[in-house]
C-alpha cells in the first residue's frame, strides 16, 4: 500500500509538470469515455434494462401473421382473442389492448389523453399493481359496463397535483362521468406515453374476424417455455382456420418477448453507435500512447538512473501503468461531466423513436460501467509504453543525457504501428459515417406526394357522448371547415384522417366489381383508407390525376363515392381507365352493403415512411363517412407555428369542450418520420470528424517528434548539398507510408462490416464506390497535411543550428 501511495504522488507529479502533455491526453480520453458513456447509458437504458415488471422475461407479445397477404405483423381482431383466451393453456394471463385518444374536461382547460383500452386481466399480465386505488376489474370490460379509468403516475401530478384523494372521485372524460380507480406508479409505462388507462368493453361477433385492431399480450404459466407457448398458439390458429377459412386462412400467430419487440427496430442501431464509439476511443487510446511514448525521451535518463540503484521492470512497469491509470480517471471523470449533458441531447436527437426514453440517463450502472472502462483504458494505452520503457540500455541511456532509446528504431516501428491503428480504424468510422450521411440525403430527396411548407396540423376527437349520430358529426365538420379557411394568413383548410406521418393507419380488404369474389378475406386485396374533406386534396397539394375528388354534395344520403390513388388504378385496371368503375368494402348480401363509384384518381402519396412505396390507397368522403377522429389542416402564406392558439379558439367556439392536441406543422411530421437514420448520420458524424482529428492529430505528432530526433541529420544533408524539396519530400512520403497501409487496413474492415449495414441504408448501396474512393482521398488530403508541416519546419532550420543541435 505504501508503494502504491508513492506511485500515485509521484505520478500526479510527473503530469503536474507536463501540462501541454496531460491536456492534449485528457482532453483526449474524455472526449472519447465520455461519448462511450454517453451512448452506453442509451444502451443500457433501451437495450439492457429489465422492463419495469416481475419476472419481465415472461411478459409475451402476441402478433397475427399472413405471409401470403404480406402482413408479417399485424393486429388481432376480437373473435380470435377470445378463441386465444378461451383455448390457450400456457399463459396465466391474457391482455388486448386498442389505443385511444380521449377528451378530459375536469379540473381545468379540455385536453385530449393518450390512452389504451385494456381488458381486465391486462395489469395482472404485467404484473403491476398500482400506487393508488386498484387496477381495472375483469367485470368492468363488459359492454355497457361501468365508466372507469386508471390514470398514470405523470398524468396525475401533472393534472392532478398530486392529489392523494384523487382515487374515487370523478372526472369528465369524452363528456361522460368516470370514476377513478386507481393510479399507475411512475416507472409503468405500457404502451409507451399512455396516459390513462380505460376498460376494452368489447361486443364479440363472428362478423369481426376480419376487423383487426387489436394488440395482445400474455404472461407465460411458470415452467412453460416460449417454444412450447408457441406450439400451442400455432395449433390454436390452425383450428380456429379450419373452422373460419374466410376469414382466417394463411393467418398464425407469432410468440415474442416484449423487450425484444420494444427494440428490434433500434438494437442495430445502438449497437452500430457503440461498435462506432468503441472505435473512435481506441482511435484516442493510440493517440495518448504515443504521446507517452514521445514524453519516454525526456525521462529515459530518469528511468536508466533508477534502473540501475536497483528497480526491477516490474516496479518501473508499475509505475508506468499507476500514471497511465491516474490519467484516464482523470480523463474519465471528465468524461461523465460531458455525458451528463450530452446524454439527454443524444435521447432528445432521436425524438420519440426511442423506447423507454425516460429511463435513460447517468445512473449507478453507467457509473461502474465508465469507471470500468476508465480503468482497462488505462491499462489499454499505458502497458505498452510501460513495456516500452521498462528495459532501458542502461550504458547509451546514461551515456546521451536520455536521448537513446525513445528514438531508436523499435521505438520508431512502435509509434508507427500505432498510426498505423488509428488511421485504420479512422477509415472504419468515416466509411461508414458517410454511408449514412449519404443514405439520409436520398430518403431526404424522396418526395412524399404532398406539399408540407406552411401547413400546420392539429389533432380533434369528437366524443361519442355528445357527437353519436353521424349527421351530428357532418355538420359539426361542414361549420368548422370554412371558419378555419377565414382566419388571417390562411390559404386553404381541410379535415382528414389519418393524416400522412402521422402515426395513423386504417388497412381494409375491398373487392372489386366483374372480378370474382375472393375464397377467403387473405386472397382480397387491401387499401390504406383515408377519410377526406372535399378540401383536403387541394389543401396537401394532392395533383389528381384523372377524373374529380370529392364536393360538398358528396353527402350521407348520396351515392357512394370514392377516390383512389395512382398505384391503385394501375394496379386494378392496368391500362383501362379506373373512373366510372365501382369498388366495396362489405360483402354482398350483407345489410348496408353498397357498391362505390370511383369518380376520381390522386397522385400516390406516402403515408408511413419515405423509404415505403406508396401502396394502395382509397379516400372516402368525411362528409358521407364521417370519423370521430380527424386531424385539421391550415395552409398558410406565412410560417404556420403562429396560428396554433387562432385554431384553438376556432374549435373552442364552435365547442368549448373539445381540445386540440399534438400541433405539428407538415415539415415537422416529414422530419420526425426519419428522425432515427437523422439522429444516426448526426451522431455519425460527430465522431468520424473526432476520428478524423485524433488520426490528423497522432500523425502529426508522431512525425513531429521523428523530425526533432532526426535534426542533425536533416541538418547534415542540407550541409552536403541536399535541397529542402528533396528532405521535405522524403520525410512526407516516409510519413505517407505509414497512412497507406493504415487507409487499406481501414477499407478491408469497412468492406467486411457492409454486409452488416444493408438493412440501414436506403437507395445506396453498403459497398458505395464513391464512398469507398472519397473518404480515403480526404484522409490521405488530411494525413498530407499533418505530416507535410513538421517537415517543412524542420527543412526551414539552418544548417549550421541544426548541426549544434542535442
Amino acid at each position: 500500500m505504501k508503494d502504491f501511495t508513492t506511485d500515485l504522488r509521484f505520478a500526479w507529479r510527473s503530469l503536474w509538470k507536463n501540462p501541454a502533455l496531460t491536456a492534449i491526453a485528457v482532453a483526449a480520453l474524455a472526449l472519447g469515455i465520455g461519448a462511450n458513456t454517453a451512448i452506453f447509458s442509451v444502451v443500457y437504458g433501451v437495450l439492457l434494462r429489465p422492463l419495469p415488471f416481475p419476472e419481465p422475461d415472461r411478459v409475451i407479445r402476441l402478433i397475427d401473421a399472413n405471409p401470403s397477404a404480406n402482413l408479417p405483423r399485424f393486429s388481432t381482431s376480437p373473435p380470435d382473442f377470445a378463441d386465444w383466451h378461451a383455448q390457450s393453456k400456457s399463459f396465466s394471463h391474457l391482455a388486448a389492448i386498442s389505443r385511444d385518444n380521449l377528451n378530459l374536461t375536469a379540473d381545468g382547460e379540455p385536453e385530449r389523453l393518450q390512452a389504451a383500452r385494456v381488458s381486465g386481466d391486462f395489469f395482472a399480465v404485467l404484473g403491476t399493481k398500482p400506487l393508488l386505488g386498484r387496477p381495472l376489474l375483469p367485470a368492468e370490460g363488459i359492454p355497457g359496463g361501468p365508466k372507469v379509468a386508471v390514470l398514470s403516475y405523470k398524468l396525475w401530478q401533472r393534472r392532478f397535483g398530486g392529489d392523494p384523494g384523487i382515487v374515487n372521485r370523478r372526472v369528465i372524460l369524452n363528456g361522460e362521468s368516470t370514476l377513478v380507480a386507481g393510479v399507475m406508479p411512475a416507472a409503468f409505462d405500457v404502451p409507451a406515453r399512455t396516459e390513462i388507462w380505460v376498460p376494452l368493453q368489447l361486443v364479440i361477433e363472428e362478423n369481426q374476424r376480419g376487423g383487426h385492431f387489436l394488440s395482445v399480450f400474455g404472461r407465460l404459466k411458470p415452467g412453460v417455455s416460449l417454444d412450447r407457448a408457441q406450439t400451442e398458439m400455432t395449433g390454436i390458429t390452425q383450428r380456429i382456420a379450419q373452422v373460419h377459412p374466410q376469414s382466417n386462412e394463411g393467418w398464425g400467430v407469432n410468440l415474442i418477448k416484449a423487450q425484444d419487440l420494444m427494440v428490434e427496430d433500434i438494437r442495430p442501431r445502438l449497437l452500430l453507435l457503440l461498435g462506432a464509439v468503441g472505435l473512435v476511443l481506441l482511435i484516442a487510446c493510440a493517440n495518448v500512447a504515443n504521446l507517452l511514448l514521445s514524453r519516454l525521451a525526456a525521462r529515459e535518463r530518469e528511468v536508466a538512473v533508477r534502473s540501475a540503484l536497483g528497480a526491477g521492470r516490474g516496479r518501473l512497469v508499475r509505475q508506468f501503468l499507476t500514471e497511465s491509470t491516474l490519467l484516464s480517471l482523470v480523463g474519465g471523470l471528465l468524461g461523465v461531466a460531458l455525458a451528463w449533458r450530452g446524454t439527454p441531447l443524444l435521447v432528445a436527437l432521436y425524438g420519440t423513436k426511442i423506447p423507454r426514453a425516460g429511463e435513460i440517463g447517468v445512473d449507478a450502472t453507467v457509473l461502474a460501467f465508465t469507471l470500468g472502462l476508465s480503468l482497462v483504458t488505462g491499462l489499454l494505452f499505458g502497458l505498452l509504453p510501460a513495456l516500452h520503457s521498462s528495459s532501458p540500455n542502461l550504458q547509451s541511456s546514461l551515456r546521451d543525457g536520455g536521448k537513446g532509446q525513445a528514438g531508436d528504431r523499435r521505438g520508431r516501428r512502435t509509434r508507427s504501428v500505432l498510426v498505423f491503428s488509428e488511421v485504420a480504424l479512422a477509415i472504419v468510422v468515416l466509411v461508414v459515417a458517410t454511408l449514412l450521411v449519404r443514405s439520409l440525403r436520398q430518403l431526404q430527396d424522396v418526395s412524399p406526394g404532398f406539399r408540407s411548407d406552411h401547413a400546420l396540423s392539429v389533432e380533434l376527437q369528437l366524443p361519442e357522448a355528445s357527437y353519436k349520430e353521424e349527421p351530428k358529426q357532418v355538420a359539426f365538420y361542414r361549420s368548422l371547415v370554412p371558419k378555419l379557411a377565414a382566419l388571417p394568413g390562411v390559404t386553404n383548410a381541410a379535415i382528414g384522417y389519418p393524416l400522412p406521418f402521422s402515426g395513423g393507419r386504417y388497412l381494409l380488404a375491398f373487392q372489386v366489381e366483374g372480378q370474382p369474389p375472393p375464397k377467403t378475406l387473405s386472397d382480397s386485396p387491401s387499401a390504406n383508407m383515408g377519410f377526406v374533406s372535399p378540401e383536403y386534396f387541394a389543401t396537401l397539394g394532392i395533383p389528381i390525376r384523372e377524373g374529380r375528388v370529392f364536393s360538398d354534395s358528396d353527402a350521407i344520403d348520396g351515392e357512394g363515392v370514392i377516390v383512389v390513388n395512382h398505384a391503385l388504378a394501375a394496379k386494378i385496371w392496368p391500362g383501362r381507365r379506373a373512373v366510372g368503375q365501382r369498388m366495396t368494402f362489405g360483402t354482398p348480401g350483407t345489410p348496408g352493403f353498397q357498391w362505390l363509384h370511383i369518380i376520381g384518381v390522386v397522385a400516390d402519396v406516402r403515408h408511413a415512411d419515405l423509404k415505403e412505396d406508396p401502396g394502395l390507397q382509397a379516400y372516402l368522403p368525411l362528409y358521407q363517412v364521417p370519423s370521430a377522429e380527424v386531424s385539421l389542416i391550415v395552409r398558410t402564406s406565412t410560417e404556420p407555428g403562429g396560428l396554433t392558439a387562432a385554431v384553438a379558439r376556432v374549435v373552442h367556439e364552435a365547442d368549448s369542450g373539445l381540445p386540440i392536441a399534438n400541433p405539428k406543422s407538415l415539415d415537422q411530421l416529414l422530419a420526425d418520420s426519419v428522425a432515427e437514420p437523422r439522429a444516426n448520420a448526426i451522431l455519425l458524424s460527430m465522431l468520424a470528424l473526432l476520428a478524423l482529428v485524433l488520426a490528423a492529430v497522432g500523425i502529426y505528432g508522431v512525425l513531429s517528434y521523428s523530425v526533432a530526433q532526426r535534426t542533425r541529420e536533416i541538418g547534415l544533408r542540407m550541409a552536403l548539398g541536399a535541397n529542402s524539396g528533396e528532405v521535405r519530400g522524403q520525410m512526407v512520403r516516409e510519413g505517407l507510408a505509414t497512412v497507406l497501409a493504415g487507409v487499406g487496413a481501414g477499407l478491408l474492415g469497412a468492406f467486411a462490416l457492409s454486409r452488416a449495414l444493408e438493412s440501414l441504408l436506403f437507395g445506396i448501396s453498403a459497398r458505395d464506390p464513391l464512398t469507398f474512393v472519397g473518404v480515403p482521398i480526404v484522409l490521405l488530403a488530411v494525413a498530407f497535411l499533418a505530416t507535410w508541416l513538421p517537415a517543412r519546419r524542420a527543412t526551414r532550420v539552418e544548417p549550421v543550428v541544426a548541426l549544434r543541435y542535442e
